[in-house]
């Protein structure tokens, strides 16, 4: 599987108006296939107030500005004719100030006035979430309600089964619709006011069983529906979620690999892997897949953060040659660059995605000015196609590698040997081996090889005889030939 993470927004301009829609993604379903994604994670495009779609005001309507229910329907029935899978990003721990549910809340009305968290005199209204010091307490009126995510954003009071049930009708609804899963934002949110005790506090084991149940409910109406999740915390706190989830991101492996790029370290690169990825060495067992990325929505886009294009080509190389589930985020496949703010204000992470050379003509999106993005700037499709050893042609090459060899998705990781320059790693099942040689540092690296057939090789590497000399920040992979 090869993942695509798609801000709707950002990507194709059907009728004129600035914005990516339905019809627009219809008309690119070739580029993704081209590319060689076959799963589609498409962010949040419910009826939303919100420019990235997080607080929702209706949860059985699409958002209007990216067109009708039938177009998106249109959307999907194309792409799955042509093999790709869609995902639903779903935040349901919380919804926008104007939907129906918190509106009717604020009346009194039944039953929703009980589907939100609202202060008593236990409350400690100055309280603040614990990673930025932001306020959990918001006044409406002559009420305080609870939104961790902010005065947007009203929590919703899992602790009330009829809210459970609702939300198994909006999964069914949105599965009958014809997406292939769901992608489960802030997953380790849905229990994490203590509503006795009136304080923030997560409840992970009540956060497992409201996933199970949900996780079972969706597999009941499609067994081979796609479940990914988000938790957004260290290595012990993930695993406590391990098994209920197909998928979950990898955090910490995300972190650790760009930790390991800029510092060029080899070191740091096995220690990565045997922290982030114990379940994929020889006596693990993987219970939810490894989800493996680099950059998302909410974060500094990878070449921002590492400035050195060698260097992304080798953290992508890293990617898609796990064990795991690779994704990409829109537009890191011709190096766009971003930097938000910070996770409340990610526009400048989420700028159109480029087709032109000069910034402008059909299908482009207007919605924002190119803060990271200008034209000429040789972040286009248009410029990158046609460059052999572009981030674009990179990409694609390995998604080839991969898309060749889908048994590395639940492969078995050894590593074989390391020093100052060099990680040499192998992946490999009951059938297969393959080694793959990462060359960490801005100099080149000679090893000698073992028999193998070449199946990778990114950057500028030469095989003399066995000896391979790798390239600065270069990566080379080979089948093992069983004697």
């Amino acid at each position: 599987m090869n993942f695509y993470e798609l801000y709707l927004r950002s990507f194709y301009d059907s009728n004129g108006d600035g914005l990516g829609d339905f019809q627009g993604l219809k008309k690119k379903i070739d580029y993704f296939c081209e590319l060689g994604i076959d799963h589609i994670w498409l962010l949040p495009i419910l009826k939303s107030p919100a420019f990235h779609g997080y607080t929702i005001s209706d949860f059985y309507n699409v958002n209007p500005v990216y067109g009708t229910l039938q177009d998106l329907q249109e959307a999907l029935n194309v792409g799955h004719k042509k093999g790709l899978k869609f995902i639903l990003d779903l935040p349901i721990n919380h919804v926008a100030v104007t939907s129906e549910w918190f509106q009717k809340a604020l009346k009194g009305e039944e039953p929703y006035k009980h589907w939100f968290i609202w202060a008593n005199e236990k409350a400690d209204l100055n309280e603040k979430r614990h990673w930025d010091e932001s306020k959990i307490w918001y006044r409406i009126g002559d009420k305080y309600f609870y939104g961790i995510f902010g005065p947007a954003s009203p929590d919703l009071n899992f602790e009330r089964k009829d809210l459970w049930k609702e939300i198994k009708k909006i999964f069914k609804y949105w599965l009958d619709i014809g997406f292939d899963g769901f992608r489960l934002d802030a997953a380790k949110h849905i229990f994490d006011f203590d509503t006795e005790n009136m304080r923030f506090k997560y409840q992970h084991e009540k956060n497992v069983q409201f996933w199970k149940e949900m996780v079972s409910h969706i597999k009941s109406i499609n067994r081979d529906a796609i479940v990914v999740s988000e938790v957004w915390d260290s290595p012990e706190i993930v695993r406590k979620y391990e098994g209920i989830f197909d998928i979950g991101f990898n955090f910490p492996l995300a972190e650790d690999i760009k930790m390991t790029l800029k510092s060029e370290s080899t070191k740091k690169f096995v220690e990565t892997l045997e922290k982030c990825m114990p379940e994929y060495f020889p006596d693990g067992v993987v219970q939810s897949v490894s989800g493996n990325f680099l950059t998302n929505h909410d974060m500094t886009r990878i070449i921002s953060d590492l400035k050195n294009e060698e260097k992304v080509k080798l953290g992508f190389s890293i990617i898609y040659t796990l064990p795991g589930v690779p994704f990409i985020y829109y537009g890191e496949e011709i190096g766009m660059k971003g930097i938000p703010i910070d996770v409340n204000f990610t526009e400048d992470s989420q700028e159109p995605f480029q087709w032109y050379e000069n910034g402008f003509g059909i299908g482009q999106t207007e919605w924002k000015g190119c803060k990271f993005n200008p034209p000429y700037s040789g972040t286009s499709v248009e410029e990158q196609i046609n460059q052999i050893d572009s981030i674009l042609n990179t990409i694609k090459t390995l998604i080839v590698f991969r898309k060749a060899n889908p048994w590395i998705d639940e492969a078995k990781i050894k590593i074989l040997n390391f020093d100052q320059n060099m990680v040499e790693l192998c992946v490999y099942n009951q059938i297969n081996e393959i080694r793959t040689y990462y060359n960490l540092k801005s100099s080149k690296s000679s090893v000698l090889l073992p028999n193998g057939e070449e199946l990778l090789s990114i950057g500028e590497n030469i095989n003399n005889k066995n000896e391979l000399v790798l390239s600065p920040y270069g990566v080379y992979s080979i089948k093992m030939i069983k004697q």
